[in-house]
């Protein structure tokens, strides 16, 4: 479902970011490159004023956090790349996990100065 159409995207990453399925490292290694590849792949849409893309792009401002939340090691970094896009929803994307509070739990410094832009 990860590599399918836009509804099917998201409905990966909402059954994969459920966090009693990321208490294991590599578990939520795997998870973080799905959504990795799942928001590389919003570059190529064309339509982004579908439902469809809607639904897919709140789906990633929820699930990162989750994620990077449940292995931060591996996921901030990623996150951080992300943070450097120059796509409008992508962007959009990762300010909002920006204000989920299970990132300002895990790292609250980390959190408040990309919000700041570092």
């Amino acid at each position: 479902w990860s590599r399918g159409n836009l509804l099917e995207k998201r409905a990966a990453a909402a059954a994969l970011c459920e966090p009693r399925l990321l208490r294991e490292p590599g578990q939520a290694r795997r998870v973080l490159q799905i959504l990795d590849n799942i928001t590389a792949s919003l570059g190529s849409v064309k339509e982004r004023k579908s439902e469809e893309f809607r639904v897919l792009r709140e789906g990633l401002a929820y699930c990162w956090s989750v994620a990077v939340a449940a292995f931060p090691e591996a996921g901030k970094p990623m996150l951080e790349r992300w943070f450097a896009s120059t796509d409008k929803d992508v962007c959009w994307i990762m300010r909002e996990n920006l204000r989920k509070n299970r990132l300002v739990r895990m790292d609250a410094r980390w959190v408040e100065e990309w919000q700041q832009g570092r």
